[in-house]
C-alpha cells in the first residue's frame, strides 16, 4: 500500500509541477524575450521486492528553458547590423537636411547670385547702388558657408553625445550581466531553475548588442564571456570591464576635431578604441561622425577657401572707385586718405583650408567703404570694368578639384555624395530590417509560447492529476480494508 501511495504521490508532485510551468507560460505570453518552459520527468529508480523489479513512479528531473544558442547569436547579429544601418541612415538624413533649403537659396544658387552681381557691376563700374548689392549678396555667401559648416560641427558634437550615452547604457548592462552570471552560478549549485534569470540574460545581451557585435561563450572553469568584435574582453563572470569616454584635442581624436568624444577602457584610458568597434548604433555614429561628416567639412572648407582665394587674387590686381593721385613717375598712389588704392582683398584670406568654412568673412575695407571694391584694372578709369568682368568668370571656370570642376559642380558632387550615402543607408536598413525579422520569427518558433498548446497541456495535466489522487485515494481505500480486517 505505501508503494502505491507514493507512486500515486509522485505522479501528482509531477502534475502540480507541470501544471506550475504552464500556467507560468501562459502568464509570461506577452512578456518580450521569454522562453517557454517544460518540466522534465523520467521513470523513478525501481526496487526489486520478492525477486520482482517493481516501479516506483515518477521523478522530476527540472525544467528545460526552449533555447537554442546558434539562434540566439544569429538573432545578436541581425541586430547589431539592423541597428548600424538604422542608425546610420537617421543620422545621414539629418545631414543631408543641411543642405535642404526648402525656404530659401541653397548655397550654390546664393554663390551664382554673387557672381551676377559682379556681371551687374561690370555693366555699370561706377554705380554705387550695385556695389551695395555685391556686398549684401557676399554677406549672403559667407552667411550660408558658416551655416552649413556650423551645422556640420554641431551634428558631430550631437554625436558626440549620443557616444557618451551609449556607453553609460552599455555599462549598465554590462553590469547587469555580471550581477545574472553570479545569481544564475548560485542558483545553480543550489540545483535551482535558472530559466528565467537566463531569459533575462539574454535579453541584457541582446540589448547590447544593438550597440555592437558581441560573441558570448563559456570558458573552462564555467564562466560566462562576453566579448566585443575588435575590442575584447568585457565581461568574465563576475567581472567587468567597463567602457569610458574622455576628450581629446585635434591631434589625438579620431576625426582630427578639438573637443572630440573618444572611447576608451576605463582601466586604460590613454588607449583610445572609437572606430575599432563592429556593427550596431555605436560605429554607426562613429562612421557618420569620423568619416561622412569629416569628408563634408573639408569639402566646404575646400570649396570656401578656393571661393575667397580665386575672388582675392583678381580683386587685388585692381583698382578702388575712387580719384587717385598720379605721381611724377606716372604711377598711382600706392594709398591716399582712405587707405591703400590697390591690392585690397574683396574677403578676408583664409591662411589655410581648415576651419575655412567657418572662417570666412568679407574684408575689413569692403566692409567699410563700398568704393573699396574694385572694377577697374587701371586707376581712374571710369568705364573700366576687367575686374569686374573676371570675378564673374570664375562661376564657370574650373579653379576646384585640381582643376578639373567648377565652384558650383564640386558642391553639387559634394552634396550629391551625402545623398547617394543616404539613400544606400535606407536600403541596408531595409534589407537589415527583413533578415531581423526572419531571425526573430525563427526564434519566436522554437521559444515562444503558443496559447493552443499550453491550454491543451493544462487539461493534459489536470487530468493526470486527477488520475494520480484516484490513485492515491484508492491506495487509502485499500489501507482502510486491510485495518478493518484486523479489527
Amino acid at each position: 500500500m505505501a508503494d502505491l501511495l507514493g507512486i500515486g504521490r509522485s505522479g501528482l508532485n509531477a502534475s502540480k509541477k507541470s501544471l506550475e510551468v504552464t500556467g507560468h507560460n501562459l502568464s509570461n505570453v506577452n512578456t518580450e524575450g521569454y522562453s517557454r518552459q517544460r518540466v522534465m520527468q523520467s521513470t523513478a529508480i525501481p526496487i526489486s521486492i520478492g525477486g520482482f523489479v517493481q516501479g516506483t513512479g515518477v521523478k522530476v528531473d527540472g525544467v528545460r528553458r526552449f533555447n537554442d544558442e546558434f539562434i540566439d547569436k544569429r538573432l545578436s547579429s541581425a541586430l547589431a547590423s539592423n541597428k548600424f544601418y538604422e542608425a546610420r541612415a537617421e543620422n545621414l538624413e539629418q545631414v543631408e537636411n543641411i543642405f535642404n533649403e526648402l525656404d530659401s537659396d541653397g548655397l550654390n544658387q546664393v554663390m551664382n547670385k554673387f557672381f551676377n552681381s559682379f556681371r551687374e557691376l561690370a555693366n555699370q563700374p561706377e554705380n554705387e547702388t550695385i556695389r551695395s548689392v555685391v556686398r549684401d549678396n557676399a554677406n549672403l555667401v559667407v552667411k550660408d558657408f558658416r551655416r552649413i559648416r556650423g551645422t556640420l560641427d554641431t551634428q558631430a558634437e550631437n554625436i558626440d553625445r549620443k557616444i557618451q550615452t551609449s556607453v553609460a547604457d552599455v555599462n549598465q548592462l554590462l553590469n547587469h550581466i555580471a550581477d545574472l552570471n553570479g545569481k544564475i552560478t548560485s542558483i545553480e549549485v543550489a540545483q535551482g531553475e535558472t530559466g528565467d534569470l537566463r531569459d533575462q540574460r539574454d535579453m541584457a545581451l541582446r540589448n547590447l548588442s544593438e550597440n555592437f557585435k558581441i560573441h558570448t561563450y563559456t570558458d573552462e572553469k564555467n564562466r560566462f564571456i562576453v566579448t566585443a568584435q575588435g575590442i575584447g574582453t568585457l565581461v568574465t563572470g563576475l567581472h567587468v570591464q567597463e567602457l569610458g569616454t574622455v576628450t581629446r584635442n585635434k591631434a589625438n581624436s579620431s576625426n582630427g576635431m578639438n573637443g572630440s568624444v573618444e572611447i576608451v577602457l576605463k582601466d586604460r584610458p590613454s588607449q583610445t578604441i572609437t572606430d575599432q568597434f563592429k556593427g550596431g548604433t555605436l560605429s554607426s555614429i562613429v562612421k557618420v561622425r569620423n568619416e561622412d561628416l569629416k569628408k563634408l567639412q573639408n569639402d566646404i572648407d575646400g570649396i570656401s577657401y578656393q571661393f575667397t582665394s580665386s575672388v582675392n587674387a583678381i580683386h587685388r590686381q585692381g583698382f578702388v572707385n575712387r580719384p587717385i593721385t598720379i605721381g611724377a613717375d606716372g604711377k598711382p598712389a600706392a594709398v591716399d586718405q582712405k587707405g591703400p588704392t590697390t591690392g585690397l582683398d574683396f574677403f578676408k584670406q583664409p591662411t589655410e583650408v581648415e576651419e575655412a568654412g567657418n572662417l570666412i568673412d568679407l574684408s575689413d575695407s569692403v566692409k567699410k567703404d563700398l568704393s573699396n571694391i574694385a572694377a577697374a584694372l587701371d586707376p581712374n578709369a571710369p568705364g573700366d570694368n576687367r575686374v569686374a568682368i573676371g570675378i564673374s568668370k570664375l562661376q564657370h571656370e574650373r579653379i576646384s578639384g585640381e582643376g578639373s570642376v567648377t565652384l558650383e559642380e564640386q558642391y553639387l558632387q559634394t552634396i550629391g555624395s551625402i545623398g547617394l550615402e543616404t539613400g544606400k543607408a535606407r536600403l541596408d536598413a531595409e534589407q537589415a530590417s527583413g533578415i531581423l525579422a526572419q531571425a526573430n520569427s525563427l526564434r519566436e518558433r522554437l521559444t515562444g509560447v503558443s496559447i493552443d498548446e499550453e491550454t491543451a497541456n493544462m487539461v493534459r495535466y489536470q487530468q493526470a492529476y486527477q488520475a494520480s489522487a484516484k490513485i492515491m485515494q484508492a491506495a487509502d481505500d485499500m489501507f482502510k480494508t486491510v485495518l478493518e480486517l484486523k479489527r
